[in-house]
């Protein structure tokens, strides 16, 4: 063990080395000087804190900074100490307050920088664009206007509490929605004690003063067969024949009716490109960066949905690469999300039907394939939905890459045929038992 320095001459000799390497200080507690590769040296005191973290706090180089007066800054920081301060944990924190402010409204800013490269805690994936456009619109409206010039440290848990049971109170917002805006909250205060910003997150517990209803909205058989009746009016432009009232464009139609074939979610949909299609061995693989897990999802292409994919190539003006389902009204873009949500809802309104989404197509489709009509396992049926399915020991699944293509086509092509039996007959076709059935929406729970 090397001896302590204990005078200007015994520092002066001091001789780098290939590592960094410490000497302690005698005549101050905690007190050692970093010696470096480069032959710099830095006095550095190190202590525990009250809260018991230890700590290490830089006073300066040598010989900018004397050796005399290095100890008379480790006492006077010892005494600190003492009096029960925390030298480099307040000089953290000043660090942290000149990057993300103090106020909510600029943690809310530092946020989102961090969440957009994936450093703001959590799972540490950077977050969507889209999940974060979403928190932005739910800070803006709600958020900020109540709590965002309050100083974050300052907020107890009885001023969320009060906040959210407000928003309950108001009655203008639905449980799920009132979840959301309290999603957002902990995210930041949970952002906040990753930064060492707070000692706890004073969100967690309070966000939920309500508990949302786990959405249980099925479409009947009736309800689908109208449905696909109104995309199928719509979908005929390239033989002539297009309902003058559906309006929808031929795009829209025909993405909508590939969302049903394949039960995928809108986005992943809408953003189809025909690179991901391979019609040779009838498969579409959706980048991880598009799916919600991340993860390439493989989704097995029944005829049916091979049948759009040829009624969209003959769509005037289809593109040869690109976007399979292009925006009828924005060059280079494809269909918006939001603009399917916004048709379903309208075909439901025309029908008479009660509100539905693209969303509930997945949930009826997987409540009629694990039915006793079908009979598919829930473990296949969670695949063909692109969830993240954990069926046995966890360390068996990161090395199970299997797609479960032959049971996932079996249960596609189950469905397909179902939706074509559904599918009400174009002019000229013979009639089908499902055609003019009593139109309804049913909603379980």
């Amino acid at each position: 063990m090397r001896s302590p320095i204990n005078t200007d001459r015994e520092l002066q000799a001091l001789k780098p080395e290939v590592a960094r390497y410490e000497r302690a200080i005698t005549k101050a507690r905690g007190l050692s000087v970093l010696v470096y590769p480069n032959g710099c040296k830095a006095f550095v005191v190190r202590y525990a804190a009250p809260n018991g973290a230890r700590r290490r706090l830089a006073l300066g180089d040598y010989p900018a900074l004397s050796l005399a007066m290095a100890r008379l800054k480790a006492g006077v920081l010892r005494l600190e100490v003492v009096e029960g301060g925390d030298p480099a944990g307040t000089r953290q924190t000043a660090r942290h307050e000149a990057k993300t402010g103090e106020t909510l409204e600029q943690l809310a800013a530092g946020y989102w920088k961090a969440a957009a490269i994936g450093i703001h805690g959590g799972r540490r994936h950077p977050l969507r664009a889209s999940t974060i456009e979403r928190q932005k619109g739910l800070w803006k409206k709600h958020l900020k206007p109540v709590v965002g010039a309050h100083r974050y440290k300052e907020l107890k848990r009885a001023d969320i509490r009060a906040f959210m049971e407000g928003l309950v109170e108001a009655g203008r917002l639905s449980p799920s929605s009132i979840a959301s805006i309290g999603d957002v909250l902990r995210a930041l205060f949970a952002y906040a004690l990753h930064r060492d910003l707070v000692e706890a997150n004073p969100a967690l517990g309070l966000t939920r003063p309500i508990a949302p209803r786990s959405r249980s909205r099925l479409f009947t058989d009736a309800a689908l067969c109208g449905l696909l009746g109104l995309l199928d009016d719509a979908s005929c432009a390239e033989e002539g024949r297009c309902d003058p009232h559906a309006r929808m464009a031929p795009q829209m139609a025909l993405g909508l009716r590939f969302l049903i074939l394949t039960l995928t979610r809108r986005t992943e949909t809408a953003g189809t490109r025909w690179l991901e299609i391979d019609e040779a061995t009838r498969t579409w693989t959706i980048p991880g960066a598009r799916t919600k897990n991340r993860q390439d999802h493989v989704v097995p292409l029944s005829p049916q949905a091979i049948e759009v994919l040829r009624r969209v190539r003959r769509l005037p003006g289809a593109q040869g690469d690109g976007f399979v389902f292009p925006s009828p009204t924005k060059a280079g873009a494809h269909l918006d999300p939001h603009a399917m949500t916004r048709a379903v809802s309208r075909m439901c309104a025309r029908l008479e039907l009660p509100p539905g989404s693209p969303h509930d197509m997945r949930r009826t489709a997987a409540t009629m394939l694990t039915s006793e009509r079908y009979g598919f396992r829930r473990f296949v049926v969670g695949k063909v939905l692109g969830h993240t399915v954990q069926d046995g020991a966890a360390v068996t699944a990161v090395y199970d890459r299997n797609e479960y293509l032959p049971e996932k086509r079996q249960a596609l092509e189950a469905w397909g045929r179902h939706v074509e039996g559904l599918t009400p007959p174009r002019d000229g076709e013979g009639p089908t038992s499902s055609q003019s059935p009593r139109l309804r929406l049913v909603t379980n729970g």
